[in-house]
């Protein structure tokens, strides 16, 4: 996003346009990145995005709103929303921000460039796994190696895994047909998904995907690049043992983690392999799956059933020989306070089985 408003800046400062409508359709990530750049240059850009109403979390929305975007949230699903924008870009002057917009695929390829340099561009171990949504990650990943790759900075090219939730995968759908002369692209109804911004069921990048596929796979001379399905409640589970392991995954980061196991199984990555993954935003955007996975309020038609082993729930303590304790504006002195410190103490400890020194 970066990439694409410092082109629209350009166009700005050399006097091609003297103000810009800035327009995407999101499910919340492209938005926020959309909104915020546009914010720096205003008043000659200004933001416009259109939502699935009730399709993103509160957390995403904020973010557009907060930047100062003008939102419109309306019926469907991002792909609804995204042909309304396409329309609006073929009868208005305005830029959409899509991953359709190609300075955006440009500035998205540096992710190839930056794992390169982080492993030293030594890449033939290495399998990179990214959800699919609009595609348009997975286009410009494969964009970017195969840049490097023909100027020699990188002399082998990495697997690439692209992974979807079987509630929206017309990309994995596509590339089931071994026989590339009989594949055809169909478009799918999504149905919902933890992995929102990935709830895409006929991405817009999808001819790039096709073209680059094939590059991509002679190039390197063997099948380079796979595609992976996995199940809801495997993007959920995932998700949870990558945070408790020190990550910050999104749901996103879940689908990867879960892509990556399941290709494991089927042989299509290596004991050897080294994973990079893409988690696409922070844990806190989808926080709210988190809460009603812990609370089990997962709707049904997500076909998620919460891992005892996973829920977490913090803990109300108030030992009942405990009379009097702290509260906003009335604090506690001398003997009770030092009374409720030390009972505090002894239960905690006890709960955690803790040694006394």
């Amino acid at each position: 996003m970066a990439s694409a408003l410092s082109y629209i800046n350009y166009m700005l400062q050399t006097g091609q346009v003297s103000e810009v409508l800035a327009i995407c359709a999101s499910t919340g990530d492209t938005s926020a990145a959309a909104a915020l750049y546009a914010s720096y240059l205003t008043p000659q850009i200004k933001s416009a995005v259109l939502l699935p109403f009730k399709k993103v979390t509160p957390q995403q929305l904020s973010q557009p709103l907060g930047s100062g975007a003008t939102v419109f949230e309306i019926p469907g699903v991002f792909d609804d929303c995204m042909k309304v924008v396409e329309a609006l870009s073929e009868r208005y002057d305005v830029a959409l921000l899509n991953s359709k917009n190609a300075w955006r695929i440009l500035g998205q390829e540096s992710y190839s460039y930056e794992i390169a340099q982080d492993f030293e561009y030594a890449l033939s171990d290495k399998v990179v796994v990214v959800p699919i949504g609009n595609a348009g990650n997975i286009s410009a990943i494969m964009s970017g190696f195969l840049k490097f790759y023909a100027t020699g900075i990188i002399t082998s090219l990495p697997k690439i895994l692209g992974v979807q939730s079987e509630h929206a995968n017309p990309v994995y759908r596509y590339y089931l047909e071994p026989n590339a002369v009989k594949r055809e692209f169909v478009p799918v109804a999504v149905r919902p998904s933890v992995a929102q911004a990935a709830m895409i069921g006929n991405p817009v990048s999808m001819p790039r995907v096709i073209h680059l596929v094939e590059r991509y796979n002679q190039a390197a001379g063997r099948q380079r690049v796979f595609f992976a399905e996995v199940a809801e409640q495997e993007i959920m589970d995932w998700e949870l043992i990558a945070n408790r392991n020190g990550h910050v995954a999104c749901t996103h980061g879940g689908e990867a983690l879960a892509g990556l196991v399941t290709a494991k199984k089927q042989g299509l990555v290596a004991d050897t392999d080294i994973g990079v993954l893409d988690s696409t935003a922070h844990a806190l955007k989808f926080s709210g799956f988190q809460e009603m996975y812990f609370a089990n309020q997962i709707p049904p038609e997500f076909n998620i059933q919460p891992d005892a082993a996973l829920v977490n729930a913090p803990r109300y303590l108030h030992p009942q020989d405990l009379k009097k304790v702290p509260a906003p504006g009335k604090p506690l002195g001398g003997a009770d306070f030092n009374r409720f410190v030390n009972r505090m103490a002894e239960e905690i400890g006890a709960v955690l089985n803790l040694k006394k020194i």
